[in-house]
């Protein structure tokens, strides 16, 4: 395995000193690279190729079907269909704030706790799509309780005391989102305007992240700022654990969120010279659809975004104010819509 890939089974399975090894290693990559790649982490690859034919089943479906669930914007948690266009990540990253009608090629569904009456979600009807929803509501229950797994294992590998982290997280007001990128011909996402999804940092405390085999999901190398390395689905149950905003606030950056975005794949880079042949002869290169399922761990609105006192000490002060986690989700869903 790479040193961005762990055997989650040495956690879950393995010895007392195996699961120290294993958090560790855990603390280890996230720290170097704000990412890492699990394998054989309770999650079945028949589990997760089933939800992404639920996934294709839903945005098959006709504009107005999806539209009929739509996310209505605003500052507070996204809830229900976003068409594409609808978000601008572009925003979320310093530097492309000047871009013009910044455009983001991608279209998603998003659904909360499912039992917020406050931030309801937004179903298609039953009739549309039929158990759909329950599908749905299992795989969120399924993605919350492996996100609270991580926590228990970060806080062994940091060496804090147990629940720490965890007992911050919770309750977990996570959000899943199925995210579809239609296909789309290259030269779209080689302007100046157009990606599938700009830069950014993840707005909440771990985002878990299941992707197809099309490629284009990209981290920042931290050894040269400014470059972007592939992070591809080699197995269709390697599950990408990313360290998000809160995360690194509570952490006082000794864990820092992972810059990434979704670019054009690299199977289809630097063939300059193929494609000025297709385009003389009157076609183009077309990118491939992609599909990719996140649970965004965040905790509920009124817990600390401030760093905690593990983390802050006198040659290391707090590196950020005393805000509540609903007020930096506030400010981050100002920019995007």
């Amino acid at each position: 395995m790479s040193s961005t890939t762990l055997d989650a089974s040495r956690y879950l399975a393995g010895s007392a000193d195996d699961r120290i090894q294993f958090a560790k290693d855990l603390v280890s990559c996230l720290s170097q690279h704000g990412y890492v790649r699990l394998r054989n982490h309770g999650i079945s690859s028949e589990d997760v190729t089933e939800i992404f034919n639920w996934q294709k089943r839903f945005f098959a479906l006709s504009t107005e079907e999806k539209m009929s669930c739509v996310h209505k914007g605003g500052t507070g948690p996204v809830r229900g269909f976003n068409s594409s266009n609808q978000e601008k990540s572009s925003k979320l990253h310093p530097g492309n704030e000047g871009i013009p009608d910044a455009k983001d090629a991608l279209e998603s569904l998003n659904i909360g706790p499912l039992n917020d009456t406050k931030h309801p979600n937004q179903w298609i009807a039953e009739e549309t799509l039929p158990t759909f929803r329950q599908h749905i509501e299992s795989y969120y229950h399924t993605l919350e309780q492996t996100s609270n797994l991580i926590f228990k294992a970060i806080e062994l590998g940091l060496d804090i005391p147990a629940g720490s982290l965890l007992s911050r997280a919770l309750p977990n007001v996570g959000e899943l989102r199925l995210n579809h990128y239609p296909s789309i011909a290259k030269r779209e996402l080689l302007t100046q305007n157009t990606r599938r999804i700009w830069p950014h940092t993840d707005f909440g405390t771990v985002s878990l992240l299941f992707q197809d085999s099309a490629g284009g999901l990209e981290f920042e190398d931290r050894s040269k700022p400014g470059k972007f390395v592939p992070v591809t689905g080699d197995e269709p149950a390697d599950l990408i654990v990313t360290v998000a905003d809160i995360l690194q606030r509570w952490t006082n950056d000794v864990l820092k969120a992972g810059l990434h975005r979704v670019s054009v794949p690299a199977q289809f880079q630097n063939h300059d010279d193929a494609e000025k042949e297709e385009e003389e002869e009157g076609e183009e290169c077309i990118l491939p659809e992609r599909y990719s399922l996140v649970f965004f761990s965040r905790p509920s609105g009124e817990k600390s975004a401030g760093p905690m006192d593990d983390f802050v000490r006198e040659d290391k002060p707090a590196a950020y104010e005393e805000i509540s986690a609903l007020e930096h989700l506030a400010r981050r869903n100002r920019l995007v819509y």
